[in-house]
């Protein structure tokens, strides 16, 4: 009787245990996936940033080989 009281009580800290455990673990993944989630984000916005610095120094690169005709122009 007592051996079975003592395998119970054992089985059951055993199942408590990984209870908790297994709560632990998917709250780690659901934080790691919100983690990815929010550097996906940021490395978007650090993209969509740097197209824009490219597009604008396309631009000067424009305007400032339209001052050298202006320059050639007014020279003559």
């Amino acid at each position: 009787m007592a051996r079975r009281a003592w395998l119970l009580s054992l089985f059951l800290a055993i199942i408590i245990s990984l209870g908790v455990f297994t709560l632990k673990g998917f709250g780690r993944e659901q934080k790691s996936s919100s983690d990815a989630k929010d550097i996906k984000e940021l490395s978007e916005k650090i993209d969509e940033v740097l197209k824009n610095q490219q597009d604008m120094i396309a631009r000067l690169e424009d305007v400032r080989a339209q001052q050298d005709i202006i320059r050639v122009r007014a020279s003559r």
